[in-house]
């Protein structure tokens, strides 16, 4: 009896000391960043001193050590992403980990300093653990078949989700350590999220819409679609920003033929954005309606005598999933970046789309879409060197952050490839022309707390630019818009429908209505926004979970 006491006693005492560890490289974290706290409670020391003891337990130490592993491997991406996105990591963030990995990769290899803290913490951690591990006890106490307890543990949780279709874990609690924040997300994840998109079921299924009618047939005219890349507008002189970003677009304002307004993004990343913006989709889920092809806009053209065209700067992989919801059968002419760059996962620079003019016949009507890699990270392979405008040494504000500066000349960029592009359109074509400008999703910038963009906690990530050019004596339809200063990414496609020959029933393209804004799942799994405004034109948000 006293030798069983003096094991569970001594498994005890290591779980402490493990225990420990975790928490002292969590609290360290938590002290280092600013928007965090310092947060021990007993009930986590002793849920955490319980689960190690469960794990100090198991029959093999290379069963111990590889458990830890793991765990740390998770605390590792726990620290890293609160590093960047100021959150800890949200159930389908796993889930895009993999299908997104090349921009993941691509992110982060520019920002490895705030690895850093997080890399060498966990490192510390878990060769501590082997070192423990390693000297462990051979007569400690060993509980037989708990590997299979453990096992079964780890699917029950997610069971139970998707029985009680519990919203238990769908989004990270700050004040959770991160071992649970990842039990917890990870739960949600295999037993809500991935049962439902493999069902293809989300539970916010929409009335499916026709195709509208059309009104005009075989518009005479050409409407060049340009989509930029995690653009603020924020950051746009056109929207008075402080630096003069936008020197073109600020000199054609107030042109008569030029309307510009207040964009909201369909969603927070490229792979909810674009398909939400091309097939008119007003709010999740939106999937089945794609799949109608009912009002995907390339489809629309098409069918009323426009040829169509697909251009991206991006690489071929970067579009691979995006691809799946453009209803490419319409499009005559596509063209992605890695044509130019040769490599599947190298995008080209935005100037490329310059050379994909030429390859337009403008002796008839076309509907060209030109995509832009844009803002996107890392900002400073998004420009020329020649473009590297604002740097340390002619700011006026010293501490302003260098991702800031690039992010800067990244827009001053753009601004120089719109003008380009206008300018080179004007050579090419008399027919009535249309140039409709909006990005997919913006970005958070200047925030030591919160970078990128894929989370709707900040709403700078969805405030996008939006403007409509005409050249060639094309037919002023600014009376269609109202004063009210914002427009949505539905109502931009909308403009985009009408300018296609197709009827459109409102008064105004842009009223004040409600404004729908998904996270990182165009079904709504993952969360969505619904804006509404106040009367003095306020944004109102209500989170939908």
């Amino acid at each position: 009896m006293n030798k069983n006491i003096n094991k569970v006693a001594y498994n005890l005492v290591i779980s402490i000391f493990i225990s420990l560890l975790f928490i002292t490289v969590e609290q360290t974290y938590r002290i280092y960043n600013d928007i965090l706290m310092f947060n021990i409670t007993i009930k986590a020391i002793l849920e955490q001193i319980l689960i190690n003891f469960i794990i100090i337990s198991l029959l093999s130490k290379r069963a111990i050590f590889i458990t830890y592993a793991i765990i740390s491997v998770f605390v590792w991406f726990q620290l890293l992403h609160f590093s960047y996105f100021g959150t800890w990591i949200f159930p389908l963030e796993y889930y895009l980990f993999f299908t997104k990995f090349q921009e993941t990769y691509d992110t982060f290899k520019t920002i490895l300093d705030i690895t850093i803290l997080p890399s060498l913490s966990v490192a510390i951690l878990l060769f501590l653990i082997f070192i423990i591990i390693k000297n462990l006890k051979e007569d400690r106490l060993k509980v037989p078949f708990l590997s299979y307890i453990l096992l079964a543990l780890l699917i029950f949780l997610p069971l139970k989700t998707f029985l009680k279709d519990s919203k238990k874990g769908h989004r990270p609690n700050v004040e959770y350590y991160p071992i649970k924040n990842t039990v917890n997300t990870l739960s949600y994840l295999l037993g809500n999220i991935m049962p439902k998109k493999l069902s293809g079921k989300s539970g916010f299924e929409q009335k499916i819409i026709e195709t509208p009618n059309i009104s005009i047939n075989n518009p005479n005219v050409n409407i060049i679609m340009i989509m930029g890349e995690s653009l603020n507008r924020n950051f746009m002189s056109l929207y008075d920003y402080k630096i003069k970003t936008t020197p073109f677009l600020d000199s054609i304002k107030n042109e008569n033929n030029f309307l510009y307004k207040k964009a909201i993004a369909a969603g927070v990343v490229t792979d909810v954005a674009i398909p939400s913006f091309f097939n008119m989709i007003k709010k999740p889920d939106g999937t089945p309606q794609i799949l109608t092809t009912n009002t995907c806009l390339f489809k629309m053209a098409q069918n009323n005598g426009f040829t169509t065209h697909f251009y991206s700067a991006q690489a071929q992989d970067q579009l691979a999933q995006l691809k799946s919801y453009l209803c490419l059968k319409w499009v005559n002419k596509y063209i992605d970046g890695t044509s130019k760059t040769m490599d599947i996962d190298k995008p080209a620079l935005d100037e490329f789309l310059l050379e994909t003019i030429d390859k337009i016949d403008f002796s008839e009507p076309n509907f060209v879409v030109l995509h832009q890699r844009g803002s996107h990270t890392p900002f400073v392979e998004d420009y020329p060197k020649e473009f590297n405008k604002f740097t340390k040494k002619n700011t006026q504000d010293k501490n302003i952050s260098q991702n800031t500066l690039e992010y800067q000349n990244s827009v001053y960029y753009t601004d120089f490839v719109l003008s380009q592009i206008i300018k080179k359109i004007k050579t090419k074509t008399k027919r009535p022309t249309y140039f409709v400008f909006t990005s997919d999703h913006a970005t958070n910038v200047g925030d030591k707390n919160r970078n990128g963009h894929g989370r709707l906690d900040y709403d700078s990530i969805y405030q996008v630019p939006f403007f409509m050019y005409s050249i060639n004596n094309a037919k002023n339809i600014s009376n269609k818009f109202s004063d009210f200063e914002y427009i949505s990414h539905y109502q931009i496609s909308q403009v985009l429908s009408v300018l296609l020959g197709y009827k459109f029933e409102g008064r105004f393209f842009n009223k004040k209505e409600t404004y729908y804004v998904n996270d990182s799942d165009i079904s709504g799994l993952s969360g969505y926004l619904k804006l509404t405004f106040d009367k003095n034109n306020q944004q109102i948000k209500k989170l939908i979970e």
